[in-house]
């Protein structure tokens, strides 16, 4: 692993951890773990369903709260893997279909921009559950053919 990339990955740690102090209801800062899972693509020849795994690891902010009708995500991660290798910067639009007290659920899109170089990102679907300080959800990237899963902690 180059220097440059140690030098991101600590900066996509470090920055969420130094704005723990906050407590704005509309803009949350957070670090987020993700899982690229499934290759439905059948790039690899014949039409089966590949699980090769690539993991993402980065910091996202959102505008607007869980109890709010849209909410506004970007951020930037590092993904590396067998058949991902390098940095995404997802800018996503999630509608909160299901309000609760303590959380909701959500539909979501947008567009995953990538710096990897084999292609310059793709859109992305996804759906989940949001609360003041986390978000799980699953997404599927059309022209990838992949299928995967993350988890945010915001402050």
């Amino acid at each position: 692993m180059n220097k440059k990339r140690i030098i991101a990955l600590f900066a996509a740690v470090l920055l969420p951890l130094s704005l723990m102090g906050q407590d704005d209801k509309v803009f949350r800062v957070g670090i987020d773990a993700s899982v690229d899972c499934f290759d439905f693509s059948g790039t690899s020849g014949g039409d089966r369903i590949l699980i090769r795994p690539s993991f993402g690891i980065g910091a996202r902010a959102r505008l607007g709260g869980y109890d709010q009708w849209l909410n506004l995500v970007c951020g930037v991660r590092y993904i590396y893997g067998p058949r991902l290798s390098g940095f995404q910067v997802p800018i996503l639009l999630n509608v909160n279909l299901l309000k609760g007290r303590k959380v909701s659920g959500y539909l979501g899109g947008g567009y995953e921009f990538d710096f990897i170089g084999t292609y310059w990102g793709c859109m992305k679907a996804q759906v989940g559950l949001a609360g003041k300080h986390m978000d799980f959800r699953v997404f599927y990237k059309p022209y990838q053919g992949d299928l995967g899963a993350g988890f945010t902690y915001y402050f």
